[in-house]
């Protein structure tokens, strides 16, 4: 694999190098504030050129080295009781063919099974291109819920939230009640 590029390396710096006890202890601010935190974009996506706006994305890298780097910050995020995580639109075809927002792999195995994530997870806007490949609105909703996104996202496009409205038969979630009311804010802030 070829060395990464400057803006490569400034994500690494941020996302990993830099102390994760200061993503920690911003989640610990905002939540004393009674605002939750929403880790985005799970599982990170400094690595890769494109934009999910526009394309669909891939990072090459294998399980071991997103372990090693970008699942870090989510980790210890995780363990400090982060609210919602927003899944990105990238595929790793070294985890799952598809992009993680839409992967069991990811949001079931990874993030709540491995990284024992109980939060609520937001999907990125399904009219991103970084959605297209899954399919129309509705089977990127399907999708999505069926990866275990707790909420669907559709922001730009007022058609196509109508649209997937007129259709949408939500998926039952029964712990869904429970992490909305952990993600309420807590706390207030110090006078």
């Amino acid at each position: 694999m070829a060395s990464p590029s400057a803006k490569h390396q400034t994500a690494s710096l941020f996302g990993v190098l830099r102390p994760v006890t200061s993503n920690v202890s911003l989640a610990g601010w905002l939540a004393a504030g009674g605002m939750g935190s929403c880790g985005k974009h799970f599982p990170g996506q400094g690595f890769v050129e494109g934009d999910s706006h526009h394309v669909i994305p891939v990072d090459k890298r294998s399980l071991a080295e997103l372990r090693a780097d970008d699942l870090k910050p989510f980790a210890a995020l995780a363990a400090a009781g982060m609210s919602a995580v927003m899944p990105a639109h990238v595929v790793y075809p070294a985890v799952d063919s598809l992009p993680a927002g839409f992967s069991r792999v990811w949001l079931q195995d990874i993030l709540r099974g491995e990284l024992g994530f109980d939060g609520v997870i937001f999907s990125d806007d399904l009219t991103m291109e970084g959605a297209a490949g899954v399919g129309n609105i509705g089977a990127r909703a399907d999708a999505a819920f069926a990866a275990g996104c707790d909420m669907v996202l559709v922001c730009n496009r007022p058609d196509l939230a109508d649209e997937l409205l007129a259709s949408l038969v939500p998926p039952v979630q029964p712990e869904l009640a429970a992490r909305l009311a952990r993600m309420q804010g807590q706390g207030t802030p110090d006078a």
